[in-house]
């Protein structure tokens, strides 16, 4: 069977040698998390709550990287440090998390975990399908790393798009659909609007409603943000991003903001059309 792993960017991974995420066929399983960010930060310093909470949020996103999320997750292990004062937090989070869910459980008490602030670290074993979203065959949309092997970028390469990275300022999303990745779009949010660009969808799921999720996902956390507006440029594909709810502008009708993106700025009215969504309801 095909084996994924998945890393991140925790110290421990390097100096002890294993990986964050190992998916073999439908079987996933995540190493024991624990409640640190993105940044390198402890979340919850002292409080058993946050940290089992953060802990969850960590697993979630990495199971999403192998096209999965928490609904998979059929077997979760929790390590805790004080389990008379700890476990009915710690079981508040998993419930808040996973109560729809009903994995299988374990929590016991071990003596010390790695760093002496942490008072919880949680495992889980995920099996890819479990959840209703995957059976019933609805994309599963995941953010995405910039890390230049991932699934992402090879989709990007195949169709000679530029694999973006953290300096480009551009926030990409995945679409799943049984564990297979199968598109992808990108967006900038400036103050005048979001600029769409890069979406692919692989031709076996094309007609299924893949690229529509997608803007669909890409439009609700533009309107999060206080986006009252999205705009793209397509050489080709006006008809499809039409049906999508985009409709042609002219460049001067375009805020100066957004045509400072890459994406856009390059480009003259007679080489391209350029499209404009609006987002009802933007904060």
């Amino acid at each position: 069977m095909p084996r994924t792993t998945v890393h991140t960017r925790t110290p421990w991974e390097d100096k002890v040698g294993y990986a964050r995420v190992v998916k073999v066929g439908r079987q996933i399983y995540v190493t024991g998390t624990t409640a640190f960010d993105a940044d390198g930060k402890l979340v919850g310093d002292g409080d058993a709550y946050a940290q089992a909470r953060q802990c969850l949020r960590n697993i979630d996103a990495a199971l999403q990287e192998a096209g999965s999320g928490l609904s998979d997750v059929v077997r979760t292990r929790i390590y805790v440090t004080d389990i008379e004062g700890d476990w009915e937090q710690v079981g508040k989070a998993h419930r808040e998390l996973l109560g729809e869910v009903l994995p299988a459980c374990t929590m016991v008490e071990v003596q010390k975990l790695i760093d002496p602030r942490m008072r919880v670290e949680i495992e889980a074993d995920a099996l890819l399908g479990a959840g209703l979203g995957v059976r019933e065959g609805r994309p599963r949309i995941a953010e995405a790393s910039m890390e230049s092997n991932s699934d992402l970028a090879e989709m990007l390469r195949s169709v000679d798009l530029h694999v973006p990275t953290e300096k480009d300022q551009v926030t990409m999303l995945k679409a799943y659909v049984g564990g297979e990745l199968v598109g992808c779009v990108g967006y900038e949010h400036h103050e005048g609007g979001g600029v769409l660009h890069s979406l692919v969808v692989i031709r076996e799921a094309k007609g299924e409603g893949v690229g529509r999720a997608l803007v669909d996902a890409v439009v609700d956390r533009l309107r999060a943000a206080g986006a009252d507006q999205v705009f793209l440029v397509t050489a080709d594909t006006s008809r499809y991003f039409a049906y999508l709810g985009f409709s042609p502008v002219q460049r001067k009708d375009i805020p100066d903001s957004v045509l400072a993106s890459p994406e856009l700025g390059g480009y003259d009215e007679d080489e391209v059309t350029f499209m404009r969504r609006a987002i009802a309801g933007a904060q």
